[in-house]
């Protein structure tokens, strides 16, 4: 498992071919993903919560080389509002891209100037480096909506170097949701979460997501050519054994190929390599 600079080191290195993505798992629902030369940081949780599992595999003044910092809601383990300030002082050049509604809050509360931001909501994409990124709604627990209709839980599908990637963010199923996935073909990556809901942790404020098995049958509706679970080991009180979603997956759907693997470990995904 890499850390640190090391990790940095390992992404700035990272050469790809057209049709291939890299990634690096950094816990929760949080991934370094690369896309030629661009590289984002999506969900990254690194505050040092002492009841977390797993220890934040980067400091945030390490972080010098991201192009796009991406939130899905405004949770902490999804927007680390304890270390986005840093961020955009360690990357400088980096946009931050966040569901519409948050921006005001966001730039006022932790200091980032606005114009860093790029602000999204469901049918909205952006063009930028090389990439297209648009949203869809999540729905956490529930498909909410603000006053004027926008989204305060968002996934993102991001387009570049031949390769689209699904990254649902905190979810459960919605009327509606497979439609709008249709929309792209040929998902390369799909992230989801698997760490499932119940009556105990929602009334304890641990609101919910997809279980492993509506994760498999979302997979296995769309037919990305990789499937990455996450969410699952984090907190004790909010996990899920991944090993179930996979073998669920296999016997299912066994033409769809799964990761399960290390924090700061590099997945190169490519097309030639299906």
């Amino acid at each position: 498992m890499k850390t640190g600079i090391e990790l940095i080191k390992d992404i700035d290195e990272c050469i790809l071919e057209k049709g291939s993505v890299a990634f690096w798992w950094v816990g929760q629902l949080g991934y370094i993903i690369k896309v030629a030369e661009t590289t984002i940081y999506l969900d990254v949780f690194l505050s040092d919560w002492p009841n977390r599992n797993i220890p934040p595999l980067l400091k945030p003044q390490e972080i010098v080389n991201a192009d796009f910092i991406i939130g899905t809601h405004d949770h902490p383990d999804h927007i680390d509002r304890d270390v986005w300030h840093q961020l955009s002082i360690s990357s400088p050049n980096a946009k931050f891209i966040v569901p519409q509604l948050l921006i005001d809050n966001l730039s006022d509360s932790l200091k980032i100037a606005k114009n860093r931001f790029i602000g999204l909501d469901d049918g909205l994409s952006i063009l930028d480096k090389g990439l297209k990124i648009s949203a869809i709604p999540s729905a956490h627990e529930f498909l909410d909506q603000d006053s004027s209709g926008r989204y305060p839980y968002l996934g993102y599908i991001i387009e570049g170097n031949g390769c689209t990637i699904y990254h649902s963010g905190d979810t459960c199923m919605y009327d509606g949701i497979h439609s709008k996935l249709k929309q792209w073909d040929n998902f390369e990556i799909m992230f989801l979460p698997i760490n499932g809901r119940d009556a105990k942790r929602y009334s304890e404020n641990l609101i919910g997501n997809i279980t492993y098995q509506e994760a498999v049958d979302l997979a296995g509706t769309i037919k990305p050519n990789w499937v990455v679970p996450g969410h699952y080991e984090m907190f004790d009180d909010n996990s899920e054994n991944p090993i179930l979603f996979y073998d669920y997956l296999n016997a299912k759907y066994p033409g769809i190929k799964c990761w399960i693997g290390d924090h700061g470990e590099m997945v190169k995904i490519c097309k030639a390599n299906k």
